[in-house]
């Protein structure tokens, strides 16, 4: 028996209203119809907010899937209107879940096991698709075309924010000496930073 994927719709600075979630439930509807088959299980959150920036104010909506295998579908969108944002929002992750589909039946297409994706229903027993198989076999599997290695500086996450202020880089790695932890920094779109730790360290076998 396969159980249908949970929706949950919440906001931050916002008031959700009636008809703010029943648009967006009627969005999301989409996701259900044609990805439950991967998704089952699993609960879709749309987070809506409210992002000041330089220009004014946009409307933000996100959408997170936490999958099995520690595998995270996240996409966002920055609008004038709150409406606006879920429509891009939704169009977002569904290209992201085509992807991820995609990806799933090369690797059945393949022989290979799709265990590491949590999936363990009808979906990895059958044949690829006859719609899906063209680009299955055109799927190429990333590629790592450049490998940097550097010394990892002990700092304060304070300092890191200097230094990705000097490197112009998006982000800044570097070893936190409060938690002795290797850490991120990051700028936010909402201003300030943002700073990215691991909880546990864990390798999966």
């Amino acid at each position: 028996m396969t159980t249908r994927s949970q929706t949950k719709i919440e906001g931050r600075n916002i008031e959700v209203t009636t008809a703010i979630k029943e648009y967006a439930e009627s969005k999301i509807a989409r996701i259900h119809k044609h990805f439950d088959s991967l998704i089952q299980n699993h609960e879709i959150r749309m987070t809506l907010s409210v992002v000041k920036n330089k220009k004014g104010s946009n409307q933000k909506a996100e959408i997170t899937i936490n999958l099995k295998g520690g595998h995270v579908i996240r996409c966002n969108s920055s609008e004038e209107n709150v409406y606006a944002g879920i429509d891009v929002v939704v169009d977002k992750i569904e290209a992201q879940l085509r992807k991820y589909k995609t990806k799933i039946y090369s690797k059945i297409h393949a022989g290979k096991s799709v265990k590491e994706y949590g999936i363990t229903g009808d979906l990895s027993d059958k044949a690829v698709p006859v719609e899906m198989l063209e680009q299955v076999q055109q799927y190429e599997t990333p590629k790592i075309i450049k490998v940097k290695r550097f010394v990892m500086q002990a700092m304060e996450p304070e300092q890191a924010v200097e230094m990705l202020n000097d490197c112009g880089h998006p982000f800044y790695m570097f070893l936190n000496i409060y938690s002795n932890k290797i850490a991120c920094v990051y700028e936010r779109e909402d201003g300030g930073f943002g700073l990215i730790e691991p909880e546990h360290l864990q390798v999966q076998n």
